[in-house]
């Protein structure tokens, strides 16, 4: 920590000392820059190694951000705007977070953001049922008709 606190104030910079902690990262879970760092074991090998995959306040913050774009509130917003604001969202999300384990995390992600479009366009044309909404948007629907853009589920190594 000494040696940080130098090389910072020759940066200029400070450390939060509230927030700064020492980890052994072999022994707990830490997050950093919206990733969360854990070691795990292999269920094939059973070698450790470190798991690295977007924190749980990331997921949190990119579907509240889904939800606030597919809002009840802004059926009147044009659909192909509505869209383009998703997609950005996405593309800069998922360009960031799309590494190494978060295969599990993305594919979640991207099942909530299949069932937000789909709730918003059947309360844009007011359709009573989800089950009829489901047939009248289905996903192929939404990426190809729409434009949606489709989170990838598998992450580079």
């Amino acid at each position: 920590m000494a040696v940080l606190r130098q090389v910072l104030t020759r940066l200029e910079l400070s450390l939060n000392e509230t927030k700064a902690r020492v980890v052994d990262a072999r022994e707990e879970s830490f997050d950093f820059l919206g990733f969360s760092f854990h070691v795990r074991r292999s269920r094939k090998s059973g070698k450790r190694y470190p798991h690295v995959e977007p924190s749980k306040r990331s997921v949190r913050r990119i579907i509240a951000r889904t939800k606030q774009l597919t809002d009840r509130r802004r059926t009147p917003v044009p659909m192909p705007y509505i869209i383009g604001e998703l997609n950005r969202t996405l593309r800069g999300w998922s360009n960031y977070f799309h590494h190494r384990n978060c295969t599990g995390v993305m594919s979640n992600v991207k099942m909530h953001v299949e069932e937000q479009v789909p709730t918003h366009l059947r309360r844009r044309h007011k359709v009573a049922s989800r089950a009829r909404a489901y047939h009248l948007f289905p996903g192929h629907t939404i990426d190809g008709r729409y434009g949606l853009f489709k989170l990838p589920t598998t992450a580079p190594w």
